[in-house]
């Protein structure tokens, strides 16, 4: 089930009303979230409802025997508990990858492998509920969080609905504790939560969807196209997956806060980062915490000097682009972001304060210069589309007279930077619009008139559902 789908637009009203309608008994509503997220989960293929469970119950259970007194046996199940959680990860995500790269290899050295690869599919979101359940181990056995003996509880944290396939992945620190107390309701919050969807389902479909055909064409054959043309389509994809994925956590942040639950900002403006380092402060904030949190920092963080900084900086950026899939290229696109960031290391230099300014953009430009080079890396399949991508750059012939993706660009990408930078003071331009009520409610409609208008293309599946 997608947020951008006719069913999620049934399927989240039904699931509000009886929500609220349960508003004094926290246990059926628990009952009502375990019963709406594994549905909606199950609704790509409901067989792996079992392997989210399996997650579940094993990490819930592991739990109760932790004491966070830094034992032997609580940190032998810690580690037990994380080896479980990611071997589940890797076999559906990496085994395919290794035994086809192990294969070659063996293959190079005259020795003929006999085995044959798997094909798994892999599941919807894996790489998300594990990262959370094995946060909730972590927290638990540092003390950061009391283990939960309320088990539907649990399984919600792990399953709700609106974060379980694409994040923000949430500490249970924060979200655990909103499934234990009753909610009261609040209006104000219902119509932010409203206003959320709305705007992310203006990105995702209004201008990520529509963005996504003249990338595809771009991408497609490089070596065909004009040099010019690839620039441009790299740009657009840029927007592409940032008006694609932050859309997606619009749309989560604001199905929760329905629900009375709060969850983390994923996006915060990034293109309008003054530097790379706070670029990683914007873009996907819950996965770069996630990774602070628990590699950057048991690394020695930026606490033992310049060169263990470097090791831990490049480290977690590694396992990033490991984290997004299988690929040579996104191995390459982690190390990039990396080493983009060592400068910064070495310089220590000051936090920016504050919002971009005007005075600002022409260094918010040099970093999205620097972003699209490195997102190139994410769109090409494989190494060798990389080199006909690179090869036509270098040397294709260069012409003004036929580029394609111009009109999208000023079509729809010059239109979103606009809004967004005079809404950029606010958690999302539409979260508070200081005109009379009479002109909000005209944005509003005319929103939803291009959300109709443009939903009758391609059903296009948000770009990180494949992670």
């Amino acid at each position: 089930m997608q947020f951008d789908s006719y069913i999620y637009g049934i399927f989240l009203p039904i699931v509000f009303v009886l929500y609220w309608s349960l508003r004094h008994r926290l246990g059926a509503q628990n009952l009502l979230l375990l019963a709406a997220s594994y549905l909606f989960y199950g609704w790509w293929d409901w067989r792996f409802l079992s392997l989210i469970l399996f997650t579940s119950l094993t990490t819930y259970c592991t739990g109760l025997f932790i004491k966070p007194d830094g034992s032997r046996g609580s940190r032998y199940l810690t580690v037990l508990n994380i080896v479980v959680n990611l071997a589940v990860l890797a076999v559906f995500k990496y085994l395919n990858f290794f035994a086809t790269e192990l294969s070659l290899l063996l293959t190079t050295m005259g020795i003929h492998a006999g085995w044959t690869t798997l094909n798994l599919v892999l599941p919807v979101g894996i790489s998300f509920y594990t990262f959370q359940a094995i946060s909730y181990t972590i927290d638990v056995y540092r003390g950061d969080v009391p283990a939960t003996r309320r088990v539907v509880p649990f399984l919600v944290y792990v399953s709700f609905f609106p974060q379980l396939v694409a994040g923000p992945i949430e500490r249970a620190s924060n979200l655990l504790p909103q499934f234990l107390r009753v909610k009261q309701w609040d209006y104000a919050v219902a119509v932010t939560g409203m206003r959320q969807i709305l705007w992310g389902l203006t990105k995702k479909i209004v201008i990520a969807d529509t963005l996504a055909g003249a990338v595809d064409i771009d991408f497609y054959h490089p070596g065909a196209m004009n040099p010019l043309a690839l620039i441009v389509g790299a740009v657009l994809f840029s927007f592409r997956i940032y008006a694609d994925f932050s859309g997606y956590s619009d749309i989560a942040i604001g199905s929760a806060r329905l629900l009375g639950i709060k969850l983390q900002p994923n996006f915060r403006y990034p293109f309008f980062s003054r530097s790379w380092r706070e670029l990683w402060q914007r873009w996907h904030i819950s996965l770069m915490t996630w990774f602070k949190l628990y590699v950057y920092f048991p690394l020695g963080g930026s606490r033992h000097g310049r060169v263990r900084t470097t090791v831990a900086t490049l480290t977690v950026f590694l396992l990033s682009g490991l984290w997004h899939g299988a690929d040579y290229t996104f191995v390459l696109w982690g190390l990039a972001g990396g080493l983009l960031l060592i400068p910064s290391v070495w310089l220590r230099p000051q936090r920016e304060i504050g919002e971009p300014q005007l005075k600002d953009i022409p260094r918010c430009l040099a970093v999205f210069a620097g972003f699209t080079a490195v997102f190139v890396l994410f769109r090409v399949n494989d190494m060798a589309h990389l080199n006909e991508w690179l090869g036509t750059i270098v040397h294709g012939n260069y012409s003004l007279n036929y580029v394609y993706g111009w009109v999208e660009l000023v079509k729809y990408v010059i239109p979103l930077v606009v809004v967004e930078w005079l809404g950029r003071h606010e958690e999302f331009p539409l979260a508070r619009l200081p005109f009379p009520t009479v002109v909000r409610w005209l944005i509003y409609w005319t929103l939803t008139a291009l959300i109709i208008f443009h939903c009758h293309g391609v059903d296009r599946q948000y770009i990180y559902f494949q992670f």
